[in-house]
């Protein structure tokens, strides 16, 4: 059980790289045992401290999945020696809770503003959270319950230990990304294509010259600046679909709005 928590610590702060990612629906921060610690799950309940006023120690992104793993690795103890709680006691605080928040907020309706949820979603997360702390404290009771040492007792059997012959565990990590690929609709795709066609027309009927509508349309800063201008680049340096297309060009006039993702 230590040997778990000590891992749980270390990895604490690796947690704050995950939140770097963009554009993330959701995505899983750790796994303890069986179950999965969420990034939504993080968010909820830093909603849930800040909305009783507590104040964080630290960033609460790298506080509270550490906080979050820890109990996780107690309710799995707790699974292990069948450790229960009262069902009545979680509800009656799942109840208790829920008006203290809607006095705090005002209304009920601001109180499902703030956590974009309906009541009856807060009720269920917060029965499950109510619980999964009940279970965590009478777990360790329990396991408190049974320790016969003292704390001057550990330390002065550590100190008399030697550095050699404490074993030395490598840190390890395991992150997992949820991800969504977007797919584009065939009517941009259509409308990209449409536009494409309009630059040719207008760059082979002498309209513009094509540095122009580079400068002007183009996406990539540095090739603007230059006219659409790319420099001295390798095949294998670029995307496969748009080399494919671009070294095989011939006819300088050739209308190259095909397709290239």
């Amino acid at each position: 059980m230590m040997k778990k928590i000590l891992t749980v610590f270390i990895l604490a702060c690796l947690s704050c790289v995950v939140y770097a990612q963009d554009n993330v629906i959701d995505e899983i921060v750790w796994v303890v045992g069986d179950d999965a610690i969420l990034r939504s799950d993080i968010e909820s309940q830093r909603l849930y401290l800040q909305n009783e006023g507590q104040r964080f120690d630290g960033d609460p992104y790298c506080v509270l999945p550490e906080q979050m793993a820890i109990q996780k690795l107690f309710l799995n103890q707790a699974k292990i020696d069948s450790v229960e709680v009262s069902e009545s006691q979680v509800i009656q605080e799942t109840d208790r809770w829920i008006n203290f928040a809607i006095n705090q907020m005002g209304s009920k309706e601001k109180l499902e503003e703030y956590f974009g949820k309906k009541i009856s979603q807060l009720k269920d997360e917060r029965k499950e959270m109510i619980m999964e702390q009940q279970t965590v404290e009478q777990m360790k009771r329990q396991l408190i319950g049974e320790i016969k040492l003292t704390p001057s007792e550990v330390r002065k059997y550590y100190s008399q230990l030697s550095k050699d012959s404490l074993p030395n565990i490598p840190t390890t990590v395991e992150v997992q990304i949820i991800t969504m690929e977007p797919k584009i609709p065939f009517e941009e795709t259509d409308a990209i294509k449409a536009r494409l066609r309009q630059f040719t027309d207008d760059i082979n009927s002498g309209k513009y010259e094509f540095s122009t509508l580079a400068r002007l349309y183009s996406e990539d800063p540095e090739s603007a600046k230059r006219g659409g201008e790319l420099g001295f680049l390798g095949k294998t340096s670029l995307l496969p679909e748009f080399a494919n297309v671009a070294f095989n060009l011939k006819d300088p006039k050739k209308d190259f709005s095909d397709r290239a993702d």
